[in-house]
């Protein structure tokens, strides 16, 4: 195992701006960008965090990300609008149409922002969370390149498509749901394949369609979508929502950000925001949530050692000591890190 590290949040905040920056991304999208990598950290979803920076910076020196352009939001109703990421950073894009969405949604009660022309967005958690902070609830997803099979196909025909769901609660321990439809997200099967690790079995599938705990292997064959046909079918649906929905890219029409590092991805997110003050109020909607938490948490544990949790609590914890003592680095990725924010190093795009 790697002995992490840990590095107070400013520094990998400058370290990230100052990198993008000096791949000539503008300031502001390089700090929309940024605070991303920064609250996936935070929130201990590190796989999602600054380890993809060298990524990131070796997809904009590919040609691939577009540095240098606008974001702009077409509203086409009070409640709803098509932001078009113009295939700049996918972290910088759905922060962006996050805020709007928070917007509107403050402004009318609810919001349906459909994203197009944009690239990897990090994770579901971070937008969720963005938004708890602002007293909304958020359901949010995103489509990707192929990965997973059509239940009973051995060909790849659409993405793990990642759905988060967010509400916020008093006190800070918001209630966020972020996961991949498929068993396992990528992230955390490149990982196991970076540490030469294996991966449990039933994560996913090699070339011949047979289960493998190789990291390596599976990236190269299938991930399996979690619920078999339940998982299949709503991937599908997030497609339907992103990429058909917005008039961008669908599954067969996005680029592989790994495979095809030097073209645009063409990746397309939703965003639906609900401001619970303009239903039965903001405070009574979260006395109410904060009631139904307690009674869930009072149940009994099959292990009286782990207590029932609700989703979001570690994750809130995870924040509040990062935020205190550092965000955990693996010490090689710091390094090149700081290399990239001084332009010693070039980015580098991993395979799968």
């Amino acid at each position: 195992m790697v002995e992490m590290i840990r590095v107070p949040v400013e520094e990998c905040r400058t370290i990230c701006i100052e990198a993008y920056e000096r791949n000539g991304v503008e300031s502001k999208i390089a700090a929309l960008a940024a605070e991303q990598f920064i609250l996936c950290d935070l929130l201990g979803i590190h796989t999602h965090g600054i380890l993809r920076l060298s990524h990131y910076i070796g997809r904009l020196q590919a040609g691939g990300i577009e540095p240098a352009t606008a974001i702009t939001v077409d509203r086409k109703t009070p409640a709803m609008a098509i932001v078009d990421g113009g295939n700049t950073l996918g972290t910088a894009v759905a922060g962006r149409a996050t805020e709007v969405a928070i917007e509107m949604a403050q402004e009318v009660g609810i919001a349906f922002i459909s994203v197009k022309n944009s690239n990897h967005f990090g994770a579901n958690a971070s937008f969720g969370w963005i938004a708890c902070e602002n007293g909304v609830i958020l359901l949010s997803g995103t489509n990707g390149s192929l990965t997973m099979p059509a239940t009973g196909g051995k060909a790849q025909v659409v993405g793990n498509n990642p759905i988060g769901y967010a509400a916020p609660r008093t006190g800070g321990k918001h209630f966020i749901l972020d996961f991949a439809l498929s068993v396992q997200s990528r992230g955390k099967i490149r990982r196991a394949a970076e540490l030469g690790e294996p991966i449990p079995e039933g994560w996913g599938l090699d070339l011949n369609g047979m289960d493998t705990t190789d990291a390596a292997k599976a990236l190269q064959g299938f991930v399996l979508p979690v619920g078999g046909h339940k998982g299949y079918g709503l991937a599908l649906a997030v497609d339907m929502l992103t990429g058909v929905l917005s008039g961008g890219n669908y599954a067969p029409l996005i680029k592989s950000q790994f495979y095809e590092p030097d073209k645009p991805s063409g990746i397309c997110h939703y965003f639906i925001c609900i401001d619970p003050d303009r239903l039965i109020g903001r405070e009574t909607f979260q006395a109410r949530l904060e009631d139904y938490c307690s009674w869930i948490k009072k149940q009994p544990s099959i292990d009286p050692k782990v207590p029932v949790r609700v989703p979001g609590e570690r994750a809130a914890e995870a924040y509040a000591e990062n935020l205190s003592k550092g965000i955990l680095v693996d010490p090689d990725h710091h390094k090149r890190n700081q290399g990239l924010a001084k332009g010693t190093v070039e980015g580098v795009i991993p395979k799968g």
